[in-house]
């Protein structure tokens, strides 16, 4: 069974050709699908008319399954050929990648990026390493196809291009970990002939499991034997901003023989879905690879240490401390404005994305150095002055919740933003002072020597949380303008993929903790207002002049709650009342309520009328 099923009564195949060996590629692969499939072929330039008078000719022997060229004057090459596809309606639309894919944000570039999203047909991206007459003599030559099964409609389609493509037996492969055993592999068999379903009895499909440590490395072992590899798109990863997920651009970066990448057209769901996420990838300015180098450089050489980083921290730490026992904001702001730790974060979050383990490991040293600096000087200015109370500028860093996290993240996104851009890197004091990086960390040095340890945990996780936060969204701005490494390096893709699963994975702990604190917080503050109104209501009960003067929840962790009350009056107060009011208090609030009285005695006046002024004689 090599013809595939469909509506249309010919078979369309669509190739756009830029340039010469271009054409050449597409034919050699199109012209036998063509033929075994008894269908036809159109192939498409968009440019000048001139081409047709140079290159873009149809050899006479394939013009048997090859219409005339067509020729389209249009200056968004894109958008042309979608048009000319929408209007005649191809099965499947074949295009020529160079297979470079560290190219921006676009993968297969700004061009071919619109055909693979907006595409309402079938898909197959073709890279070739080998000059177009020596790939088309082999092409011409009864290729030997190796087609990797995982599965799916993708897998489906690259198994009918294959057995479309070749006469010769075509090697359908299945890589199992290296670890199983003989049970696990006749399991991997088993599933291997599920995947095959209408091809499993073709007697041109062979079958076959092969061990590896990785998927990749079991596909090169076995495309060494064979001519062109044929592969299905696997499932897109919004973290590496792939088109075709990370096995097919990993083939593609490293893989010596052709590579043909098929994926069937996404339902409508599906492809609106697709679509509208790979439209937000793209809303940002372009970079060009010039500016992403500079950026790189600059954001290298701002992640090392240096004297200059140390006086700095220090500066920073001690003015921090200095505005945390004055209670100053102003002072505070300033020790924001001066501190160097957003270098080292911006160094950590480029470390991450570009897949570069010594830029990383310098920002983390630096993170880690411009701590303990931060740790000292902050704890010398505690035990220097001496204070024994907490601040509000202190506490108010001492209960974190999912808003810090929420804030550290816009910052931290706007912070790598900024840095890419030089208009703009002004800004990026501003998005010091919005992300209190120092002052948290100073407050737990301040707390932890003067004899707080809770508001010092307090303040350490939301230290903490601004790190993770900030990193996270440098991460994710920085995929988003288009920086990612080449996968291809095994180093720099292990890097990668460790530091993002790093990320994530701090990113949800600290987030699970401040759910956890953030719903408590809630509970409390829930628990305050219901207390308040009921207090205001029943206080009059005490007495005519009785009013609420303060109140205060002692305790509320356990089934008891302690409440502490003073209330203002001109007289004494019954213990009969303050009992019934006790009780009322635990009806409405269906708790056991433990009553601390205080009677603030007061003696109110009655006002007084002006005095009449009296008229004195002459």
């Amino acid at each position: 069974m090599t013809e595939p099923t469909h509506s249309h009564e010919v078979y369309r195949i669509l190739i756009t050709a830029g340039e010469p060996d271009h054409l050449r590629v597409l034919l050699a692969i199109a012209v036998p699908l063509a033929r075994a499939w008894h269908g036809r072929i159109t192939a498409l330039y968009v440019g000048s008319r001139d081409v047709l008078q140079t290159w873009f000719l149809i050899p006479p022997e394939m013009q048997d399954v090859v219409d005339a060229p067509v020729v389209i004057e249009e200056a968004n090459v894109s958008q042309a050929i979608l048009h000319y596809a929408r209007q005649h309606r191809p099965n499947l639309l074949m295009v020529h990648w160079k297979g470079r894919p560290s190219r921006g944000r676009y993968l297969l570039g700004r061009t071919l990026d619109p055909l693979i999203q907006y595409a309402p047909f079938d898909v197959a991206v073709v890279r070739v390493n080998e000059p177009a007459e020596v790939f088309a003599q082999r092409m011409a030559q009864h290729p030997r196809v190796l087609v990797p099964a995982g599965g799916g409609p993708n897998a489906s389609l690259a198994l009918q291009i294959a057995l479309g493509l070749t006469d010769t037996p075509v090697t359908v492969l299945r890589v199992a970990p290296s670890h199983l055993g003989p049970t696990a592999i006749s399991a991997q068999r088993e599933i291997l002939q599920t995947h095959l379903g209408p091809y499993a009895g073709e007697e041109r499909v062979r079958p076959k499991v092969a061990l590896a440590r990785s998927i990749a490395r079991g596909i090169h072992h076995e495309a060494a034997e064979h001519d062109v590899v044929i592969i299905g798109a696997t499932r897109e990863s919004f973290v590496d901003r792939l088109l075709f997920g990370n096995l097919p651009q990993t083939l593609a970066a490293t893989l010596p023989q052709a590579l043909i990448i098929a994926r069937r057209h996404d339902p409508a769901a599906v492809a609106l879905l697709r679509q509208a996420r790979w439209r937000i990838l793209n809303a940002l300015t372009q970079l060009s690879e010039e500016e992403r180098i500079a950026i790189y450089r600059q954001v290298r050489r701002g992640a090392r240490t240096s004297t200059d980083f140390y006086v700095m921290a220090a500066i920073s730490f001690a003015l921090a401390a200095l505005g945390l026992l004055l209670n100053s904001a102003t002072v505070i702001i300033g020790a924001m404005v001066v501190g160097p730790l957003m270098s080292a974060l911006l160094g950590i979050g480029m470390g991450v994305v570009q897949g570069d383990p010594w830029l990383l490991r310098v920002a983390l040293r630096t993170l880690v150095l411009g701590i303990v600096t931060g740790i000292v000087v902050s704890g010398a200015m505690g035990l220097l002055i001496p204070q024994n109370a907490l601040t509000n500028e202190m506490l108010s860093r001492c209960s974190p919740t999912l808003l810090d996290l929420a804030v550290a993240a816009v910052a931290g996104a706007a912070a790598a933003y900024a840095a890419a851009h030089k208009a703009i890197a002004s800004d990026l004091i501003g998005i010091a002072i919005a992300v209190a990086i120092e002052p948290s960390l100073a407050t737990f040095g301040l707390a932890s020597v003067m004899g707080y340890p809770r508001q010092a945990l307090g303040a350490l996780l939301l230290f903490a949380t601004n790190l993770i936060a900030i990193i996270a969204a440098v991460v994710v701005m920085l995929l988003w303008m288009g920086f990612h490494p080449s996968l291809g390096e095994q180093t720099r893709a292990r890097t990668f993929h460790r530091g993002i699963l790093g990320v994530v994975g701090l990113l949800v702990g600290v987030g699970l903790i401040l759910g956890l604190l953030t719903a408590s917080t809630i509970r409390t503050n829930t628990l305050r207002q219901e207390v308040h109104a009921i207090l205001q209501e029943e206080v009059p009960s005490l007495g005519p002049d009785a009013q609420l003067a303060d109140w205060e929840i002692a305790r509320a962790d356990g089934p008891t709650l302690n409440l502490s009350i003073a209330v203002e009056t001109t007289g004494d107060i019954a213990m009969e009342r303050l009992t019934a009011l006790q009780e009322r208090l635990t009806r409405r609030l269906g708790r056991p309520v433990s009553l601390s009285f205080k009677a603030i005695p007061i003696t109110r006046l009655a006002p007084l009328p002006i005095p009449t002024p009296t008229r004195q004689g002459p």
